[in-house]
């Protein structure tokens, strides 16, 4: 599958329309927006929707969803619209080729706490991105846990991956950090830019100071 351009720095789980607009101005290449019920960060379909038109063409907007039907997703799509479907549960490879052909939405499949799962694939079945978050038994993702950026960084060594997005226990104190370390395509970060107690909501002193941090860090790494 061709590989689309990809955001390099990526604010999710936003469920509050000011907020997410004003994040959306602060420099982040695209926002996240959770479908995972059962998610603290989940948005409502119509908060979404108004996000989405009101930002679209500004980032890239990305639909996470967990374990869902294809059918929820492409009707959330159609009513959405989204650059990028991030499937961040245990959906097989396949299933994720079945709804890019479906929507024809780039897919970002996440990975926890190991990249094996997909890094074996046929290549007419591999994701257009892969993200890598940390592995907490009973979690989806969003714990705030730090992943192994050791494993992480052994992206390099498989031809087939493209992209890799790392996301796990980001901070705007430790994304520089992570950046030289991993070397990877993008960043993903959800709870290391809130402030306790208001899951989704972002503090923009925080996004601001993160979005800094890590487009310094990126311009820093060898080009290719």
């Amino acid at each position: 599958m061709p590989v689309p351009d990809i955001f390099r720095i990526k604010i999710c789980g936003l469920n509050d329309f000011e907020n997410a607009i004003a994040v959306a101005h602060s420099g982040a290449d695209a926002i996240g927006l959770n479908f995972f019920p059962q998610s603290k960060r989940c948005v409502e379909k119509k908060t979404a929707v108004k996000i989405a038109n009101t930002i679209r063409g500004e980032v890239q907007i990305v639909g996470l969803f967990v374990n869902a039907t294809q059918e929820e997703i492409e009707q959330t799509h159609d009513q959405v619209g989204f650059n990028w479907i991030q499937l961040h549960g245990d959906e097989s490879a396949e299933f994720a080729q079945s709804v890019n052909q479906a929507t024809g939405v780039p897919i970002l499949a996440a990975s926890r706490g190991s990249l094996s799962r997909w890094a074996t694939l046929p290549n007419d079945l591999h994701p257009h991105a892969l993200l890598m978050d940390a592995a907490v038994p009973g979690f989806f993702g969003g714990t705030g846990q730090l992943s192994n950026w050791d494993l992480a960084a052994t992206w390099h060594t498989m031809p087939h991956l493209k992209h890799l997005v790392l996301a796990g226990g980001l901070t705007p104190l430790n994304v520089a950090e992570a950046i030289q370390a991993v070397q990877p395509t993008a960043v993903d970060v959800a709870g290391g830019v809130e402030n306790n107690g208001r899951p989704g909501v972002k503090d923009l002193v925080k996004v601001e100071a993160f979005v800094s941090a890590a487009r310094k860090a990126f311009a820093e790494l060898p080009q290719e």
